[in-house]
């Protein structure tokens, strides 16, 4: 059983302490780190030689800005861990990482935001066009793959606080490609367990502690169809503080 997280720590150095005890409360086989916004010369010994782990990082080439890391159990069964897929447009600004885990593919994304400008709107759609370009053949030769960060888009109304939205992050077209994932054998692994609103990863900064519930749910493992009978839980730790990101997971029964 390996029970795989996901969080946007919104810099790793300024949620060090919080990372660090999540760590030690939950104790995550894998997790994947989005928004690292430095390179490892600049992070602390604790994080950079956590016990018990292995990590790569993945930093986006520009100060404080992006980047990934990808933190794993030195017991995993990893047969392969790189930050190069062989494309491009996947492996600008240090926002993608895979782990192949015994005949399991996890995939951590930062995909780009789009509402600074058109430039970055552009740039966010053909992100998502190769995810989909990545993943289909995958899919199609039956290998099992888990897609996973912060893929910065509510899929449907449920997924958002706001009864109205026009911005980027719910935009038809971005929404549109969640929906191609789904069709071409991916599952929204969360939604196996949990119907209906209210369930965020996001939180706006007026409402820090999230008592006002004024969230967006950004975060996601989506899965293939031939894991679905081994997904035993997925979720949610909205009482994770230390960014305006919490943590989500998604349990997944191996060989």
């Amino acid at each position: 059983m390996s029970k795989i997280y996901s969080w946007n720590v919104n810099s790793l150095r300024s949620c060090e302490n919080n990372f660090l005890q999540f760590i030690k409360d939950y104790q995550p086989d894998i997790v994947g780190i989005q928004e690292l916004r430095a390179t490892s010369d600049q992070l602390s010994f604790f994080l950079k030689f956590l016990d018990g782990y292995s990590c790569l990082f993945n930093d986006s080439g520009r100060p404080g800005y992006a980047g990934t890391a990808m933190y794993y159990k030195n017991t995993l069964d990893v047969k392969d861990i790189s930050n190069k897929v062989g494309n491009e447009i996947l492996e600008t600004e240090g926002r993608i990482i895979r782990i192949k885990v015994g005949d399991i593919t996890i995939f951590n994304f930062y995909t780009p935001n789009g509402n600074s400008s058109d430039i970055r709107l552009k740039f966010k759609l053909q992100y998502y066009d190769e995810i989909l370009k990545l993943v289909k053949p995958m899919i199609e030769n039956g290998e099992k793959v888990i897609v996973g960060g912060d893929l910065n888009v509510g899929h449907t109304h449920d997924d958002m606080y706001l009864k109205d939205c026009k911005m980027s992050g719910f935009l038809p077209e971005e929404r549109k490609w969640f929906d191609d994932m789904l069709d071409i054998g991916m599952v929204d692994s969360f939604r196996m367990f949990q119907k209906g609103p209210g369930y965020y990863s996001w939180w706006h900064m007026r409402d820090p502690k999230r008592v006002n519930n004024n969230g967006w749910r950004f975060d996601y493992f989506l899965i293939s169809k031939n894991l679905e009978k081994d997904v035993k839980s997925a979720g949610i730790l909205k009482e994770v503080y230390g960014s305006d990101h919490c943590p989500i997971w998604v349990e997944v029964e191996n060989e």
